[in-house]
Parts: C-alpha cells; structure tokens; sequence
C-alpha cells in the first residue's frame, strides 16, 4: 500500500487511466465489426468511433496538455463529427497513441504535484484526475454496453478488474 493518500490515489487512477481503461476499449475493438463502430441507434446519439475519438481527445487535451504543459491540439467538435470516415484500424491507433502519451505524462506525476493548480481555470491536478477518470468511466460504460448490445456474449466481466494477488 502507498505511503500517503496521495500516493494510493494517483497509483489507483494511474492504474484504471493506463492498463484497465486502454485494455476494455481495445477488448471491445477487437470484437466490433466495422458496421459496429459507426452504428448509432438515431442520429442524436454517439457511435463507438465517435466515444473513442472523444474520449481520446479529451485525455490528451487534459492530461498531455492540462497537466503535461504539451500544446493543445483538440478538435472536441471533430471527434463528434466523424460518420464512419475512419477505419476500425485508424481509430484503434488514434488510441494506442493517445493511450501512450497518457502513460507518460502519469508516470511522470508526483503525488505532490496534486494539489498544484493547473491552467484550466486554476483547478488543481487532483480534480483534473478525478474528472478525467469519470469522463472515461462514464464513456467506456457506454462504449461495453454498445458492444454487449451488437456482439452478445464476446465480452464477460469486462468492467470488473481482477482480484488483487493474495499475499
């Protein structure tokens, strides 16, 4: 167990944001045809595609550029756009990616760098983590139930991580 509250808290959000998240979108991924990733029940809702395009883009935008200082490239409307334009390929490497720089920029924090004020309205580095993390469950659910609703019975127990070793 980490030292102070701080530590465990930026190890359990490092954890969810670098293996568990990454590891239930690529799951997912890899079971949806490509009809799949743009399919949408009407035209006011949101296809995988576009949750991953959004979801990706919201991590860089908060954790590279918010909390790592890298310049801002988001195009938010952009993610929402898309209408089947990109390949599942193109959109798994637009993760992969996003995934990566994710990695760093969190392996890179401190648990004193958490309470530090950021640039986006000054909130802390802290309550960035926390939204982001949010964000990301909040999108990655809809993301599962997509999949389970087009691919029945490809995923179980997606949402759960496994049980820690017992020491």
């Amino acid at each position: 167990m980490p030292e102070s509250v701080d530590a465990f808290l930026l190890q359990h959000i490092t954890t969810r944001l670098v293996t568990e998240f990454p590891a239930q979108v690529e799951k997912c991924l890899e079971v949806l045809s490509e009809d799949d990733m743009w399919w949408r029940p009407h035209e006011q809702s949101n296809a995988v595609g576009n949750l991953v395009l959004h979801v990706a883009g919201s991590n860089r935008h908060f954790l590279e550029h918010v909390i790592g200082g890298a310049p801002g490239v988001r195009d938010r409307d952009a993610e929402f756009a898309e209408r089947g334009g990109r390949t599942k390929a193109d959109i798994l490497l637009v993760w992969s990616d996003v995934a990566a720089r994710v990695s760093g920029v969190l392996r890179a924090l401190t648990p004193e760098r958490l309470s530090q004020a950021t640039s986006d309205r000054n909130r802390s580095v802290a309550d960035i983590l926390l939204h982001v993390t949010h964000h990301n469950a909040l999108h990655i659910g809809q993301i599962v139930w997509i999949t389970k609703l087009r691919r029945p019975g490809t995923i179980h127990e997606l949402l759960r991580p496994a049980a820690p070793p017992v020491r």
